[in-house]
């Protein structure tokens, strides 16, 4: 006779908690019970000697430590087994793409080696079996309306179950899991709604944008999350098929379509992406059938191109499979015109991270349009001009900032059909030199950044005014003097495909030594109340916005002191800096100074009462304002850009003129970064080329 004793707190044989008779086999055999559960126990032969019970049957006879004990190999424990069985949405549907749902089993305490049991009121074995049909099924018990099952290819339960509801009657069932061989159970309810059958749709009839562009298409779905579209057909001589997942299951799937890479066969160039992170596309075929098979060698022709698209993976779509169909309508791409910018030196790291939306938000305050700009400032070029996205979009991410120096090369100068177009700025001519010019690449990465603007085909590059004049006297035979005259000079080419003819738009501006000067009286003073708000006034050519720091000094006996009042640039160029003299004597003498631009000084004082009208002093508008030097602002106010940072058509007396090469340009309004993104497609094309 063996016996079942529970440990003690000392790990002693205890409480008898079963007595058990060997079967003939040298077995014991016995339930776990109220009398057995949630404990240590330990099995003892007739004599009291501890059993230790190993994996494949009875094991060998123990014995007890010598105080009494029963050694950790000789024990077992029992504990409860629980389980969890959950639906992972409350609802499904019963028609379309809405018809699935995940069932998680599983247990903290159990993970291997058991199966349940399921049942739900109101479904019998046949509708069990549908609903658990990618399940493994060993039982099927059909009087009771229960069937058990495991994960498939699995001996166990444990995991996630995908259901699928097809057909079952709309209605709330609750489905019940029972371990077979213990008592661990769980219910969870779900609802089974009426759906629609799955379909999928157009946002829009017909979709516009230029060749060499990205035309942004929306899919809607209904009662399903995947799609197929397909763009293009034979008669168009170019398809491509793409799956498309709406990942947020909201309904909308958006889909970006790559006109310029769409020519291309090499693999690494993307056609047919997600146009967010709840977007998924897998291209499964495209096909140009002229193409030539390089890199950009034939971008897509303008034209119209058929687009069909339907719910869930096939291979193809057309008109007889599609559940609808739109039209992709893409004109000839354009290069219209460039506009200068001037902003203060400290915004150049902020205008480089800016959003192409973000970036309307500096004009007026920051951001001018102007023909000159100080030395040290910020320039940005705005090229208006469509065809560059796909491009960028495509090896923007690709090229290194090791790469923008080396790459890039004499772009400008290149007739190399992988290159769309190429931004350079060129200086003042040289005698027998040929005329120096920069190529943006040539600037290093760090001294420029270009900022695209889907939504109103412009282009903005923001470039360090330091960096440009210093690379252009290490890397050509020019010296920079005060006020020279540069170029920005955009082209895109007549080879590329993108262009009938050579297309080129420019836009002068002059560089000027940084300067400011503070504004005096008829006999070169500046002349305060010794009072507060006395405001002192000059003016610079630095940009607008910029921030300017002024130095009031005075060693005066009796009354010294040290001011530093601080004033921004305006948009004529003059500055205000306002100072507290309140608490200091009539008398006093000064020397005014402007901190960290001109190291001139001017001589001050202080008077008692108002400033005699005779004399020329800030603050007073006795005598005219003398004319000031030639600022980074044109002669009209041009008007501001729009939201989406879209400077207007408004060219002001000293705007920039542009210039075309080719029949295909044109003036527009623009305050476009092309010269950039010209830049950086072509580096990328050439990159491309390169590798290949």
């Amino acid at each position: 006779m063996y016996r079942v004793r529970e440990l003690n707190d000392d790990d002693e044989p205890g409480t008898l908690r079963r007595s058990i008779n060997s079967e003939g086999d040298n077995t014991i055999e016995f339930d776990l019970d109220g009398q057995l559960s949630e404990g240590d126990f330990v099995i003892v032969n007739p004599s009291g000697q501890p059993i230790n019970v190993g994996p494949n049957g009875f094991g060998t006879v123990s014995s007890l430590a010598p105080d009494g004990s029963v050694n950790t190999s000789d024990q077992f424990e029992v504990v409860t087994m629980d389980l969890s069985a959950e639906f992972e949405d409350s609802s499904v549907g019963n028609d379309g793409g809405s018809t699935d749902v995940d069932y998680e089993v599983t247990s903290d305490i159990r993970a291997d080696d058991y199966s349940v049991n399921i049942s739900a009121e109101g479904l019998d074995t046949d509708e069990l079996g549908d609903i658990f049909q990618n399940a493994n099924i060993v039982t099927t018990y059909e009087d009771e309306d229960i069937i058990e099952v495991t994960q498939s290819g699995s001996g166990t339960a444990d995991g996630t179950f995908d259901l699928n509801f097809t057909d079952i009657n709309a209605d709330t069932y609750t489905f019940e899991a029972n371990v077979t061989d213990t008592d661990a159970s769980d219910t969870d309810t779900i609802e089974v709604t009426d759906t629609g059958s799955a379909e999928a749709d157009f946002g829009d009839n017909v979709f516009v944008e230029q060749r060499g562009d990205i035309a942004n298409i929306t899919v809607e779905l209904s009662n399903t999350d995947e799609a197929t579209i397909q763009i293009g057909q034979d008669s168009n001589g170019y398809a491509a098929v793409a799956e498309v997942t709406d990942d947020d299951e909201d309904g909308v799937a958006y889909v970006e379509f790559n006109t310029f890479t769409a020519g291309h066969y090499d693999e690494r160039a993307e056609v047919v992406t997600g146009g967010d992170d709840d977007t998924d596309v897998s291209v499964t075929s495209s096909s140009n059938l002229t193409g030539n098979g390089y890199y950009g060698g034939d971008i897509l022709d303008a034209t119209s191109y058929d687009m069909f698209v339907t719910e869930g993976f096939v291979s193809s779509v057309d008109s007889e499979n599609a559940d609808a169909r739109a039209t992709l309508q893409l004109s000839e791409a354009s290069v219209d015109s460039t506009q200068i910018w001037t902003a203060p030196e400290d915004t150049y790291d902020d205008l480089a991270d800016e959003d192409a939306e973000d970036i309307g938000a500096y004009t007026g305050t920051n951001l001018t349009q102007t023909d000159t700009v100080a030395a040290g400032d910020t320039v940005v070029v705005q090229v208006q001009g469509s065809g560059f996205e796909g491009a960028l979009e495509n090896r923007g991410g690709i090229l290194t900032n090791a790469d923008a120096t080396t790459i890039y090369g004499n772009i400008s100068e290149q007739n190399d059909s992988t290159i769309p177009a190429g931004l350079k700025f060129e200086s003042e001519p040289i005698p027998n030199v040929d005329e120096p010019a920069l190529d943006i690449g040539q600037l290093g990465s760090n001294n420029y950044s270009v900022i695209y603007d889907e939504a109103n085909d412009q282009h903005f590059v923001v470039v360090d005014s330091t960096a440009m004049v210093d690379t252009f006297e290490s890397t050509t035979p020019y010296d920079f003097d005060d006020g020279d005259l540069f170029t920005a000079n955009f082209t895109a080419y007549e080879n590329s495909d993108l262009v009938d003819d050579d297309v080129s738009v420019t836009g002068d501006f002059n560089v000027e030594d940084a300067e400011a000067e503070l504004d005096t009286n008829e006999d070169d003073e500046i002349v305060l109340q010794a009072a507060s708000g006395q405001e002192v006034t000059g003016e610079t050519n630095l940009a607008p916005g910029t921030e300017l720091e002024l130095e009031l000094d005075s060693d005066t006996s009796g009354d010294p002191f040290v001011k530093r009042p601080e004033a921004v640039v305006q948009e004529d160029g003059t500055f205000t800096a306002v100072a507290d003299f309140s608490e200091n004597s009539a008398g006093s003498e000064f020397t005014a100074s402007i901190i960290a631009v001109s190291g001139d000084e001017y001589d001050g004082r202080l008077v008692d009462g108002p400033v005699d009208p005779g004399t020329e002093t800030p603050g007073t508008d006795t005598q005219d304002t003398p004319e000031p030097t030639d600022t980074a602002t044109a002669t009209d106010t041009p008007e501001p850009m729009t939201d989406t940072a879209t400077a207007t058509d408004t060219a002001t007396e000293t705007a920039d003129e542009a210039t075309e090469t080719g029949t295909s340009g044109g003036s527009g309004p623009g305050f476009t970064a092309a010269l950039a993104l010209i830049a950086l497609v072509a580096a990328a094309l050439l990159a491309v080329r390169r590798n290949n």
